[in-house]
């Protein structure tokens, strides 16, 4: 006397086991990979149950299916949610979207109080966990609807002959109601038909119970009718109106754009662009990710390659906000040739396309099927004003009728049907021919593996849409790169950096030609002129003098520049974004030695800008306590010194992008006024924590307490872009020659391994070619280069 539980692999099925035992039943469990139907067959079962699981009916369900159709008419078989959606595809009936997702959550259903339901009153509570079930219009003639929720969904079906019957709720939840006295309903049916149980109240033939379709509605439909009350509420907060949003679209409060046409255009013909997706749930798999960082994400999505990032900002299904678009907007600013932002959500107003534009989209998604022609027209319309050309899209020949005719230059073809959310691979393809030359074609929804791309390829597609398979993904680049078939890095920016070997060498507090000249004969990359007040404070008059014989020095020095690699890298931009402290490193590592740098302290920007001005500047170091906001209207590239004393506890303060190009650390000397100078050091494991927040290679410059004595212990433990030193090489507060010569033969004694991160985009001693005449690496640091 068996009863037969087939698992297909989900945790409700030890709930069933004990409910059954409890009620009796001497059941056996068998997983749906590790049975057959002969061993079945064998155990000569009273009844057959299959339980509930993840996925769909026809994928992963094994051999449940085949056990529904043999043991049909000979005993009774129950289905629970995966279960009764395999035994209504088996009888011909089709599983899709169920138009909303419940996970874990209680409905009221109603039944006809026979079968299954015998003894249960008509009103119950059942727990749901499912975004798939059977649908209305396909229910198979041999099947009956037994049960079915208020707006319409399948509940329960019933086979109008066998003893099938199948729920989509789950009885065996402890929150479900009345859900053993189903089960034990079941245990009771006797044999393989209705006939042989009279007292379930079910007479042959059975009467038609139909679930009415139209209320079942799509979840385009629910989505649309959400988002008209949501733009209706945020309408009427104050500072939030559409006058206010146009307010402050003529103030230009609204970040700068970038063109979404030219930056997919930059990967093709070689490289598809890549749409990258940010998406923490959807209607169709539920919660991917809730915990996804937007801004994280978004970040790992540009270093990966990709030309635009798409943001979803639907709350209620896809749990994005407005405020992740901000974020994704603010973290790649920073970042040389940055992609474009797509604001991904469903617009049906004007007012959608301002809140993108104000919040830092460079275009918007306008989904044909969602709106009217007139409607599509005026929203296209719109955001071309404010300079973004939408995304179209379309999932059928006639939305891709009504996108040509609209002039769209960006069609992307949606594979998965919004309505009942089936995902059709060659919807794609069925469209491509349709697109007029010109129009770029991008493929949306479904893309996971590499043949996807080179079918697509063949067909003219020029964009590809990435959301959960990339989500998913560990590795964003990699995944990139294998789907597009990229084997070698590709350098993304155009800049070949120079491999890190020594750090830079930065004399400070320089006020004569003579120690000037000590420092550039010495090796010295970078010269300091301090302009604040200060016992090393130079005059305008023998500043200038020191920068007329740095620059007849300077234009003196061959750098080599490949030109030929511009054009030849043409498109080649895939590899992953240099960030914006390495682009500026990368600058100082090519360019002609040794460069000037003005040094001011809580300085006017006038102050400033003048003698930058006059005195044609290489770089600008503030070393007070400027905002680093003025970095921002300053003429040169800045370096913004950060004082660093034991208290120091947040890394992100020195390194924020977007405003200064580099950053140097230097003690904070408690109860001076003016700050540096002072000969002490910091402890040198903050520094070193600040690189690692960072990433590692980030180009930090290192002051504070230098000497010729620690230079090298400093470079080798704190391996940083480059050092500073004032005071450490003075005697008597005068630069000492000497001093200046062992502290650079010191500093740049130390070289770098080629995967060190020391060298921060690019590393120093491009002009340093004493530093390559030998050596053995060995380990993290190479060698002490003692030639020098």
């Amino acid at each position: 006397m068996t009863t037969v539980l087939i698992d297909n692999y989900d945790s409700f099925t030890w709930n069933i086991y004990q409910y059954l035992s409890e009620l009796g039943a001497n059941v056996q469990v068998f997983r749906n990979d590790q049975t057959t139907i002969e061993h079945i067959t064998s155990l000569k079962p009273i009844n057959l149950l299959i339980s509930p699981g993840p996925g769909h009916p026809s994928k992963e369900t094994g051999i449940s299916r085949e056990a529904i159709l043999h043991f049909a008419g000979k005993i009774p078989i129950l289905g629970i949610c995966l279960g009764e959606q395999c035994i209504f595809e088996v009888f011909g009936g089709k599983v899709a979207y169920a138009g909303e997702i419940v996970h874990g959550k209680t409905s009221k259903i109603k039944h006809d109080s026979k079968g299954l339901f015998i003894n249960v009153p008509l009103d119950i509570l059942a727990t749901r966990y499912h975004s798939l079930s059977g649908q209305p219009p396909t229910v198979p003639e041999v099947l009956e609807v037994t049960s079915w929720t208020e707006n319409g969904v399948i509940m329960g079906i019933r086979h109008r002959e066998f003893t099938i019957e199948g729920v989509q709720f789950h009885p065996e939840s402890v929150i479900s109601e009345h859900g053993k006295t189903m089960l034990s309903n079941f245990l009771k049916l006797k044999g393989g038909i209705w006939n042989e149980n009279p007292t379930f109240g079910i007479k042959i033939p059975l009467s038609k119970v139909t679930v009415q379709e139209q209320a079942i509605h799509s979840i385009l439909q629910k989505i649309h009718k959400q988002r008209l009350e949501d733009i209706a509420a945020a309408k009427k907060m104050p500072g939030s109106t559409p006058n206010d949003f146009r307010k402050l679209l003529s103030l230009n409060v609204a970040p700068p754009l970038i063109d979404f046409v030219a930056r997919i255009k930059q990967n093709l013909p070689k490289y598809p662009a890549i749409l990258a997706e940010v998406k923490r749930a959807s209607p169709s798999k539920g919660n991917i990710d809730l915990s996804v960082n937007a801004a994280e994400q978004a970040l790992s999505y540009a270093k990966a390659g990709a030309s635009t990032i798409s943001v979803l900002t639907e709350e209620k299904w896809f749990k994005g906000t407005l405020n992740d678009l901000r974020q994704v907007r603010d973290i790649i600013s920073s970042i040389p040739n940055r992609p474009a932002i797509l604001r991904k959500d469903f617009i049906v107003d004007t007012y959608q396309i301002m809140e993108a534009r104000l919040y830092g989209a460079d275009t918007v998604l306008l989904i044909v099927a969602l709106l009217s022609d007139s409607q599509l027209l005026e929203l296209y319309k719109f955001a071309k004003n404010l300079g973004m050309e939408p995304l179209v899209e379309v999932n059928n020949e006639e939305e891709m009728k009504r996108a040509i005719k609209l002039g769209a230059q960006v069609i992307g073809v949606n594979n998965r049907n919004l309505n009942s959310f089936d995902v059709d691979m060659q919807t794609t393809s069925r469209l491509a021919e349709m697109v007029p030359e010109g129009v770029i074609l991008a493929a949306l929804s479904g893309i996971t593996r590499r043949q996807d791309v080179i079918d697509y390829l063949d067909q003219g597609v020029g964009a590809l849409l990435i959301g959960e398979a990339l989500m998913r993904a560990e590795n964003k680049r990699t995944f990139i790169h294998e789907i597009l078939g990229i084997e070698e890095a590709i350098n993304s920016s155009g800049i070949t950096f120079n491999t890190a070997k020594t750090p830079l060498v930065k004399i400070c507090g320089v006020s004569t030609v003579e120690a000037a000249m000590e420092a550039v004969d010495a090796g010295a990359d970078l010269i300091g002129l301090i302009f604040a007040k200060s016992k090393r404070q130079v005059s305008i008059d023998s500043a200038l003098e020191i920068v007329t014989v740095i620059r007849e020095l300077q234009f003196e020095r061959q750098v080599e520049i490949d030109i030929k690699r511009f054009t030849e890298n043409k498109g080649n931009i895939l590899s992953g974004q240099h960030d914006w402290f390495q682009l500026h490193a990368s600058r100082i590592n090519h360019a002609r030695k040794p460069l000037l740098v003005g040094v001011f302290q809580n300085q006017t920007l006038e102050e400033i800008t003048v003698i930058v001005d006059y005195l044609k500047l290489d770089l600008i170091q503030l070393h007070g306590d400027e905002p680093l906001d003025l970095a921002k209207f300053l003429p040169v590239p800045v370096i913004k010194a950060f004082h660093i004393d034991e208290e120091f506890a947040n890394p992100t303060l020195v390194t924020q992008a977007g405003y200064n190009a580099y950053c140097l650390l230097d003690t904070k000397v408690k109860g001076s006024v003016t700050h540096g100078g002072a000969g002490v050091t910091f402890d040198w494991n903050i520094a070193l924590s600040i690189k690692k927040s960072a990433g590692g290679n980030f180009p930090l410059i290192l002051s504070g307490g230098l000497t010729p004595e620690n230079v090298k212990e400093a470079v080798k433990q704190v391996k940083p872009w480059a050092v500073d030193v004032s005071s450490g090489i003075e005697t008597e507060n005068i630069k000492d020659p000497q001093k200046i010569k062992d502290f650079i033969k010191n500093a740049k004694s130390v070289v770098y391994n080629d995967d060190d991160d020391g060298g921060g985009g690019g590393g120093g001693g491009g002009d340093d070619d004493e530093n390559d005449d030998g050596g053995t690496r060995k380990g993290g640091i190479v060698h002490e280069n003692d030639s020098q």
